[in-house]
């Protein structure tokens, strides 16, 4: 499931020296902080297009083939529930049609 930036997070041990609530913006921004600090400032301001919306330009060729093709990487936060969430389906579950009588009687 993907996040909004304004999306709240709370957790019981957080990583990145977050609150134990925090919005996905701060934990993105926290993110980004300690990757600078670990490469001892190295890291070039630049490279942190791979954690902005826009990404880093690339071009991927892919297994299946089709040749090389232009977009752009970026690193995403993506949440996945313990209990995926039920959706409601749209097709009913037992389907009623008049001509269940028919078949019954058929035994088709």
């Amino acid at each position: 499931m993907d996040l909004n930036n304004d999306d709240a997070v709370f957790m019981s041990d957080p990583d990145f020296q977050t609150g134990t609530t925090f919005k996905v913006s701060e934990l993105k921004e926290k993110v980004r902080s300690f990757v600078n600090q670990e490469t001892k400032g190295n890291y070039i301001s630049s490279k942190l297009r791979w954690f902005s919306e826009g990404g880093a330009k690339c071009e991927v060729l892919r297994l299946e083939g089709g040749g090389w093709q232009k977009g752009r990487l970026r690193f995403r936060l993506e949440f996945i529930p313990d209990e995926p969430v039920q959706s409601q389906s749209l097709v009913p579950t037992a389907s009623s049609s008049p001509l269940d009588d028919l078949r019954s009687n058929l035994e088709v």
